[in-house]
């Protein structure tokens, strides 16, 4: 039944050359069995995984992992992206996968395609394998001249080669000697009616060559008429179409099995032409981007893209794909709602020679990415700002230093590090509860942001313990700055005003350490630990006490 689908040779045609993992399986009781896999693939098997059970290739974690993603997009009836990881062969693989369900006369099939995520492959499409496997038609011809009666009486070399016979074994006999008993009788009725009359008649013909086997021919039979106007004999010319039609057939059955995966799938995948406009664009379009496909036909695509800068005559916008080279982005595509998405985007070229002269294709296919790309902003944040207060953390922290150490010039050659301990925290803790202490922690950070108007970067880099970055300093004489002076008296206002916790009003106070670049230090590690060291002495002379790094040096 597959085979109506799909055959072995289409598979190899479509997938053999492809770079990620491709799977097709077809559903048998609560488990799948691998049809096809592609060339690549087979490095992955010990042994031929075809007609065998998930179960029989893979441990249990995999296959029952496989089989749910599975089932859910024939559920679903329609593709689901997933990423898995597992070990086969004695390696571990970490894996995103596209499962696209295909239903046939009651079967129902997945066709995976698997990458590994630590070499991220370019996804192969399958209209640019459709036309890179699209092979020529034979055109030479067959030609032979009949007489008036039907009799050969002469045949070219390519006719000869064609039919297998010998030149002598035709001429003087009629074209019986190749029938291949396909066609009744009232198809030749019709042809000698025709050119009797004295038009051409044009059709196709199976013929049989001498070793029974048989070929199709696109024919022309004119008839030629002599001075009299009497038709005195019959020109044959016959183009051997039997690689053609099998040409054909493959490609009617791959534009199928094309059509039945675009249309599962979510992926944009659309073809352009060497300026970037749409020839061909999938249904997803409609699905995602709200796009009709006659919208899109003859515009430019990339007006899709929020950056108006991707331009394909723009060789510094798309580098690599000029040189016939896969270009991979993540691009901002744009809805015809004008709601943003962000994209996975991939730009192929295709190229062939057509009677001498190269004609170039793009195939683009762009993945949704957006739920992604959030994830990754999120952990992005996470990792550089702290979870209680919102403030930036303690690595963030040496980042922004590093670049205030190479941003320093003669116009402002001074930043300071201001290292702030909040005085007598702990007793909050001890007398509210930790859940007011973490609501403590919160106002007093949004209280610091606050006071310098949110002008100087604050990080917590302890349980009680922040530093606030004041840059371009050139007021630094004496060892004292009068914009640090500022910050500091800005807040130790705002920390006297205070705030509201469970109607308890509280007005902390603050000990602060001050060392300044590069006085105090040139690296991260000497500016933190001069403050740190300025803030222990200004506690020793009792709360809400500052003082500059330069003083211990003095």
């Amino acid at each position: 039944m597959v085979e109506k689908l799909i055959t072995s040779n289409q598979f190899k045609l479509l997938y053999d050359l492809a770079e990620d993992y491709v799977f097709f399986m077809r559903k048998t009781g609560d488990t799948f069995v691998y049809q096809y896999v592609n060339k690549k693939s087979n490095e992955i098997f010990e042994e031929c995984p075809l007609g065998r059970t998930l179960e029989q290739c893979l441990d249990e974690f995999s296959y029952k992992t496989i089989i749910e993603n599975y089932n859910r997009a024939i559920h679903m009836k329609k593709s689901v992206f997933y990423q898995d990881h597992f070990s086969l062969c004695n390696e571990s693989y970490v894996n995103e996968t596209t499962a696209i369900p295909i239903f046939e006369d009651g079967i129902e099939y997945i066709l995976a395609t698997t990458r590994e995520v630590s070499r991220t492959q370019e996804m192969k499409d399958a209209t640019y394998i459709l036309e890179s496997y699209k092979k020529g038609i034979n055109d030479a011809a067959l030609v032979a001249m009949t007489n008036k009666d039907g009799i050969i009486e002469m045949v070219n070399n390519v006719f000869l080669a064609t039919s297998y016979f010998e030149e002598h074994e035709l001429i003087g006999r009629t074209f019986r000697m190749i029938d291949s008993n396909y066609h009744d009788a009232s198809f030749f009725e019709d042809m000698w009616n025709t050119i009797k009359s004295g038009n051409i008649w044009r059709g196709q013909i199976r013929n049989r060559t001498k070793n029974g086997s048989f070929y199709w021919v696109n024919a022309n039979i004119v008839p030629i008429k002599n001075e009299n106007g009497d038709i005195d004999k019959y020109l044959t010319i016959q183009f051997d179409i039997t690689e053609k039609n099998r040409v054909l057939g493959e490609l009617r059955n791959i534009e199928r099995t094309f059509e039945l995966i675009t249309d599962y799938s979510n992926d944009l995948i659309a073809i352009t032409d060497e300026e970037g406009y749409v020839l061909y664009s999938s249904p997803s379009h409609e699905s995602v981007l709200h796009y009709d496909k006659e919208e899109l036909l003859g515009t430019y695509y990339f007006q899709l893209a929020s950056d108006e800068n991707f331009d394909l005559s723009n060789d510094d916008s798309i580098p690599n794909v000029h040189e016939n080279k896969v270009f991979r982005t993540e691009l901002l595509m744009k809805s015809k709602h004008q709601d943003i998405i962000w994209t996975d985007t991939s730009v192929t070229t295709v190229q062939r020679d057509v009677d001498g002269e190269q004609e170039k294709w793009y195939v683009i296919v762009s993945r949704e990415i957006t739920e992604k790309k959030a994830l990754e902003e999120r952990l992005i944040h996470m990792a550089y700002h702290d979870s209680l207060t919102g403030l930036c953390n303690r690595r963030s922290l040496h980042d922004s230093v590093s670049r205030n150490i190479e941003s320093v010039s003669d116009s402002y050659p001074n930043f300071a590090l201001i290292y702030i301990d909040g005085d007598d925290f702990k007793l909050v803790n001890d007398q509210f509860g930790h859940d007011v202490g973490d609501q403590f922690l919160f106002k007093f950070g949004e209280c610091m942001q606050k006071a310098v108007d949110y002008e100087h970067t604050i990080y917590r880099v302890g349980g009680d313990e922040f530093i606030m970055i004041v840059e371009q300093i050139d007021d630094y004489v004496n060892g004292i700055s009068n914009k640090v002076e500022k910050a500091i008296m800005d807040l130790r206002n705002e920390l006297q005003i205070g705030w509201m916790i469970n109607d308890h009003l509280f007005t902390p106070t603050s000990s602060i350490g001050i060392s300044v670049y590069p006085n105090d230090g040139k690296t991260v590690d000497e500016l933190v630990d001069r403050a740190d060291q300025a803030l222990y002495t200004a506690k020793s002379y009792g709360k809400n006490n500052y003082i500059y790094s330069s003083v211990l040096t003095r």
